[in-house]
């Protein structure tokens, strides 16, 4: 059964250019998402079995989505910091609270931060950036543009990886690496209440309403070119363009609709002010209202571990490849690790069968397909596959060199016992006991001993 719903049959079915500030917006969450590789997985594990990290236990949480034991922990929301200032002043908001992020985990010494950035019209069971007006969509266009500059990402970056090591009490230097995770933001609009015309009582009319605001749902898809960011040059595309990005879409009711491309997961929807329970839950606790979002953070998740290990990998058969052998302990060490992530490699593969519903997994299948993260997750197949037979390679010319040399010394000790003849050499040492010969008796035994004590020594030290 396909889910993907045609919204514009043709290039004629997309409308006129419409007025810049046709669609107003007076909700919506922005989610961007950080990734932080630790020093040791146990610090994670720790975490959540003490508390640090909470999972949301509710039949109305994320995890519903799940079959029992995906393996994918989904950690309550936590203080990430302030909203950077700039952030706020560009959609004229006076008023703006602080940041929160979830963690999401899959296992080993990885995580990703989701952290949703509320743009509300003033309601007091809402956090956020308080909004004096509705967005346009050029005032979310900009919005978005300085979300993924590299200065903000690099503060939201750093206030993330302090809130973790804050939370769950670590030292700084235990973050191994973080890295802002590029074009992966997730965009639920959730509010429509400025349109005008607009009922507040009435939800999305998913294919109607799409195929109305196929300009804005387009704009919005495209926030990574900033050469029509601006000034609506969006307007200024053909029609082809327009519907090229918004011809199909993902829907289970026509209330909403779910469009993702390389860069973006955009939900359109509109929940009134008598928010269904389920609704109200998800968005204190999540900051979003959406399970196609959820498949799209545990896709973000994925794809930034695949594409770290990849890395991480093909660096190590660099190394490798100036290596002359591996000793017995770095090749312990070596499966180890190798074991460790070949597991979390298998959780990655296997997680869409892990979603319970079949219009979740085709989505994921499309999310997978759009990011090319198949390219990487092939990639990291490849280098840990190389890395392992290498290693093993290494370690076999170790055992030779070691049973070389073994072999040279226990042919040493055979030509010293062979030149001092230990049949007749027994009888001289009575002679030389009876005749009290004590220099000659010593010299004698350190002849002996000393080339027995030397390859024991050895033998030891190959074995270790």
């Amino acid at each position: 059964m396909s889910y993907d719903t045609t919204i514009l049959a043709s290039p004629n079915d997309v409308p006129a250019p419409p007025t810049t500030d046709r669609l107003s917006i007076s909700g919506c969450t922005v989610i961007c998402y950080h990734a932080h590789r630790l020093a040791s997985p146990s610090h994670l594990s720790a975490a959540f079995e003490r508390g640090a990290l909470q999972a949301i236990d509710d039949d109305r949480s994320y995890a519903s989505k799940l079959r029992p034991g995906a393996g994918l922990e989904y950690s309550n929301l936590i203080d990430a910091g302030p909203i950077p200032a700039a952030l706020a002043r560009i959609v004229h908001s006076s008023h703006a609270s602080r940041l929160q992020q979830s963690v999401l985990w899959l296992g080993e010494e990885y995580v990703v931060s989701a952290i949703p950035i509320l743009l509300s019209m003033p309601r007091p069971e809402r956090v956020g950036v308080e909004l004096n007006a509705p967005l346009t969509v050029d005032r979310l266009l900009g919005f978005l543009s300085l979300l993924a500059d590299p200065g903000v990402a690099g503060t939201l970056r750093q206030q993330s990886a302090a809130a973790i090591v804050a939370q769950i009490g670590i030292t700084a230097d235990e973050i191994e690496r973080s890295w802002s995770v590029p074009g992966s933001f997730a965009i639920q609009i959730w509010n429509l209440d400025g349109t005008q015309g607009r009922e507040t009582t009435s939800l999305y009319e998913g294919i109607r309403e799409s195929a109305e605001y196929a300009w804005e749902i387009s704009a919005i898809l495209s926030y990574s070119s900033d050469h029509f960011n601006e000034d609506g040059l969006w307007l200024r595309r053909s029609r082809q363009q327009i519907y090229g990005l918004v011809r199909s879409g993902f829907g289970f009711f026509d209330d909403h609709m779910v469009f993702v491309n390389a860069d973006c997961c955009l939900e359109m929807a509109h929940l009134p002010a008598w928010l269904r329970d389920r609704s109200d839950f998800r968005l204190r606790q999540y900051g979003y209202d959406s399970s196609s979002i959820f498949v799209w953070c545990s896709g973000v998740l994925r794809a930034a571990i695949a594409e770290d290990l990849s890395e991480r990998y093909r660096d190590a058969l660099g190394e490798l490849t100036t290596r002359q052998d591996v000793t017995a302990g770095e090749q312990v060490d070596m499966i180890r690790l190798h074991i460790r992530h070949t597991r979390l490699l298998d959780r990655i593969v296997n997680f869409r069968e892990q979603l319970v519903e079949a219009r979740n997994r085709a989505l994921d299948e499309q999310i997978i397909s759009n990011r090319s993260s198949n390219r990487a997750l092939n990639a990291l197949t490849r280098h840990m596959d190389k890395y392992g037979a290498l290693a093993v390679s290494l370690h076999r010319v170790h055992e030779e060199r070691e049973r070389s040399r073994r072999d040279s010394l226990i042919a040493v000790l055979a030509v010293v016992l062979a030149v001092v003849q230990i049949p007749s050499f027994v009888e001289q040492i009575g002679d030389w006991a009876d005749e009290h010969a004590w220099s000659r008796l010593s010299v004698s035994g350190v002849l002996i001993v000393a080339p027995l004590v030397l390859v024991w020594l050895a033998l030891r030290r190959a074995t270790r």
